[in-house]
Parts: C-alpha cells; structure tokens; sequence
C-alpha cells in the first residue's frame, strides 16, 4: 500500500504544524515515510505544500500525483488540481470551495469532504476529517496533538483536542476510505535530515560548529543550539565561520562548518589556507538552485564541481555525497572521521531535498571515533610537518609540552618555517597529495552503492534521487542503480562494475551534467568499446518523481 497525501496552502496557516502530527502518526504505526517540502521564499501568503508519502512495505519514493489533499485556501487548491489523482479526496474549508464554484472551476470527478470553519483552527478541523476518512485512532491523534502542541499553552492543546473530539462525534462521511490505516508494529523514529546529521555528530563527539544562517544549512545550525551538547558560534559572515572552524580544529577540536553555494564561496581563501597548515576540517555544503541568488528555497544539484574544486591551488580532499536519511547519520561521523585521520579537508555535499527531508529510519550501530596521529609527548625538536611515508604527519593538543609549531598560509618546512626551497616545494606537495593515495584500499567502505547489479543497463545516481531510482529499478528490473556516496576520491573499482554494461544513464539535477561529465572523464567511460552513455536531467526546481523516470522505459 502506497498512499500520497499533500498538504498546500499559505505560511501562516500552520501547515507544519499540520504535517508534524500526520507524520508522526504514521511512524507510530510503523509507516514507511517520506516527504517532500517546497515553499516559497516569499514567505506569508504564498502557496507552499508538503507531501507525506507513506508506504507499509518498505518503500520510499516520490511521485508527483496525490491521492488526498488538505487545503487551507482558494489558490492553493487551484494550483494543485493538476497533481491530483482522479476521484483523489479534498479536504476544505467550505468557503474555499465556495470561492471556486464562483470561477466555475470543475471539481466534480473529485471526492469532497468540506465543512464550514469559522475560527482559526482550519489545520485542526480539515486534519481530523482526515483522520475520520481513513479510519484512525481518534487515542494516537490525540496524543500526537499533545506531542506537537507541547510548547504551546495549555488551552491550545485542550481547545485542538476539543475539536478531534466533536468531528469523530459529528461529522458523518458515506464514502470513507478503504484502506485500513492501523498499527502494523512497534513504533519507528521519525526524523529528518539535518536533524539526523547534527543529532549523531554531537553523539559522537563533534565538539564546535560555525555557522551563518542560510538556507538550507540553517537548521544544523538550529539543532546544535538546542542541543547544548557543542560549542558554537553564529558569526556575521561566512568568512568569520570558516576562520573560526579553523581556529577550533588547529586547537584540535573536532571541528565542521556550514552555508550554501554563493555564502560557501566566501570560505574560498579559508579552505586553501587550510590545505597548506593541514587542518583537519569538515565543511557542509547543502545546494539550492542557483545562479546567483537563484530560487532561495528550491531543488537543483548544482554545486558537484563547485565541491570538487572548491578552492584555488593543486591539492586533494574528500567529497562526500550522502543518499539517505540512514548515511546523514554514518556520513557526518565518517567525514569527521576521515578529516581527523588524513588531516584533510572534508566537504559533505548535500541539497535541499536532502536537508529538509522528513522520514522514518531504522535502528542505528554504533560509529568508531578515530582521531589517528596524536603525540602525547613529543620530542623537543617535535616536527608538526614530519615527512612520513603516509604523508601523515604527528598532531599534538595546543599546551602540550615541546609541541609547539607555526600553522602558516606560506610554504614552509617540516617545523613550518616559512621556505622558498625548491626541493622542499616538491616534497611537501606530494607529502599532501599522498594523504589521500590509494585511499580505498587503506579503509572498509565503499564509495558506492549496486543494486541489481546483473543488469545491462545502470542508472547512476546520487543523494535524494536514490529513493525514487531505487522504487524504479525494483519495478523495472532490466535496470539496474549505481548510486555514488564518495565523489572524490572517485572509487575506481567502479569501473569493474561498469565494462560489461550496454548503457549507463546518469540520472541528476542540473542542466549540464556535473555528474555525468566527471565520471566519464575520470573513468575514461568514452573508450569502453559499446558502452551507450546517455542522461536524464530535471532542473525544474523540483526533484525526480516516479512518473520522470517513464521516458527510460
């Protein structure tokens, strides 16, 4: 059973509100769970919606039509008539209704379930009629309006009860819902993304974070001050963030900051400084569509080369591209992880559709914490730039005895001494070039994901699209989905995966092709003899629905 239900109408209706209590009911029922959130940048009056897809078999994807939908206004409900299904369930104030039958607008191959509102409460009122239609436990939603109301005054709480109470009394529907919407299991945690990324960082001893406002990074920001867990700063800019990440990370805390696209190019010169002195660091970087300040609060991926080379120079880091709500949690972890060990420089890539995505996840393991390299008593000519054969040089923590050192901007020696040498130039070069060499073959993980691997033609892939591509590929099993968590290093074994294959079709969100331009070059795709390279791209501000990948068939 797959069932989509949207929510659409203006900001200061509470519709967050609203799709909070929908989604924690269906985690504890032991839903499958997903959503989807668009809203405008215009914030007060205009239409935003956000879709609840629930599955009981555990599937996660997205699909562009709806099978019932709450509106909490005119326009919103006229803008989403071209989503709905046939016969698909409306749910609305009478009035809104009233105001379309006045534009003679067809609503008559819909099923209507309306009631006159004449207070503030419409979210509660068109919430419960909802929850009459398919049959749910008038006990669970009332707890569920406790659990989302509880930072709200008490007579909030008591008045949206009030109103559940009198709609399971009163209000009669002959054509109610088939579907039986009741508990399966114990219940699953829902939670969504950032939240999940900022949640297990500071489980696992993230201990400072930086960070300017913006969408749609800001809520990591958010979570880490709720927490009281980590110390952080808000600075004024995204030039302040990254100095000030890097100020943590040379007293060797663990150290992450994070922006957008256009305030992430502010931290250029900041990251290059930190390529030369070797500081550790972890730098979110969660797109949006741009260019410029591009559409604030949508979808697109345009950002993978920004992250490849996302400073002057010649130098190597780590990209590292989570697919799911599960990865937020291990990739946080790992990039801290790697950032420590390798003393490098980590980007963990995310987008809109990732950040703000709201799902259930299973039982969590537990992470390793590896910090590497760490002297406790350094010699007396201690060398923080040791030439070694891994290219991994000795840490010490700032106040350690004999462990003190010059972190500078400038080429330098093994003590950081500032240097012109010639030799010294080409040496610490490799020095830092070799951190990274052969990478996955020093560590356990993967940097992709194979499904269906038997297949001649694969799908390649990355974040959020993976859930849809995943339903895809299991309803079309000629395909099969490579889905990319490591972008650089690129993991070379997937080439092996790749040399037998009649066609592979980077599926993404943009217009030029990041994706597919990188790992044809990379993997020298070109001269595989036979091998049909071809594409599907969307770059429409929304991400990739079930019915987008027909055109594939």
């Amino acid at each position: 059973m797959n069932l989509n239900t949207r929510i659409t109408g203006p900001a200061w209706a509470w519709i967050n509100s609203t799709v909070d209590i929908i989604a924690e009911l269906y985690a504890e029922l032991w839903y499958d769970l997903i959503s989807d959130i668009e809203y405008e940048s215009r914030i007060k009056w205009w239409v935003n919606f956000f879709d609840v897809n629930i599955s009981d078999n555990w599937e996660k994807f997205l699909t562009k039509y709806v099978d019932i939908i709450l509106a909490f206004n005119a326009e919103s409900l006229e803008r989403q008539l071209s989503s709905l299904k046939e016969w698909a369930t409306i749910i609305i104030n009478k009035k809104w209704l009233d105001k379309l039958n006045e534009k003679q607008i067809d609503l008559s191959n819909f099923n209507i379930l309306d009631l006159e509102i004449n207070d503030k409460y419409d979210n509660t009122y068109l919430l419960w009629i909802y929850a009459l239609f398919l049959n749910l436990d008038i006990d669970i939603i009332i707890e569920k309006i406790t659990n989302v109301f509880d930072k709200k005054w008490q007579e909030v709480i008591y008045k949206n009860i009030h109103i559940v109470k009198n709609i399971f009394n009163t209000y009669k529907i002959d054509n109610k819902s088939e579907l039986i919407i009741s508990k399966i299991w114990v219940a699953k945690e829902l939670i969504y993304w950032n939240k999940s990324l900022t949640y297990w960082a500071i489980e696992w001893w993230l201990e400072f974070y930086a960070a300017y406002p913006m969408t749609p990074a800001s809520t990591i920001l958010w979570e880490v001050i709720n927490s009281r867990k980590v110390k952080y700063i808000q600075n004024e800019d995204e030039v302040a963030v990254i100095n000030s990440a890097l100020w943590a990370s040379y007293t060797w805390a663990r150290a992450m900051c994070g922006s957008s696209g256009w305030w992430f190019a502010l931290m250029s010169e900041a990251l290059s400084f930190a390529v030369q002195a070797e500081f550790p660091i972890t730098v979110v970087l969660s797109q949006r569509a741009w260019p410029s300040t591009g559409t604030p609060t949508y979808h697109e991926a345009w950002d993978l080369n920004y992250a490849l080379n996302p400073t002057f120079g010649d130098f190597n880091h780590v990209v590292l591209y989570p697919s799911s709500l599960d990865e937020a949690y291990y990739f946080w972890w790992l990039a801290l992880n790697i950032a420590d060990k390798y003393q490098t420089q980590v980007i963990l890539l995310m987008d809109k559709q990732s950040s703000e995505l709201i799902g259930t996840v299973d039982l969590l393991h537990t992470p390793v914490i590896e910090r590497w390299v760490i002297l406790e008593n350094p010699p007396l000519d201690y060398k923080r730039y040791e030439l070694t054969e891994s290219g991994i040089s000795p840490r010490v923590k700032v106040w350690t005895k004999n462990g003190d050192f010059i972190a500078t901007s400038y080429e330098h020696d093994e003590y950081g001494a500032t240097s012109e040498d010639s030799n010294l130039k080409k040496l610490f070069t490799e020095k830092r070039y070799k951190k990274l060499d052969n990478f996955f073959e020093k560590e356990w993980y993967k940097g992709y994901e194979v499904i269906n691997s038997n297949a001649k033609k694969m799908l390649i892939t990355t974040s959020f699209t993976s859930y849809t591509a995943k339903e895809f590929v299991k309803n079309n099993p000629e395909f099969g989905l490579i889905i990319i968590k490591f972008l650089k290093p690129l993991d070379e074994r997937l080439l092996e995966e790749l040399k037998d294959k009649e066609e592979i079709i980077f599926v993404e969100s943009n217009y030029s092709g990041q994706l597919e331009n990188y790992i044809t070059k990379e993997l020298w795709l070109k001269f595989i003899p036979n091998l049909k390279i071809s594409h599907l791209r969307k770059y429409d501000l929304f991400p990739f629905y079930i019915e987008d990948f027909d055109e594939l068939k």
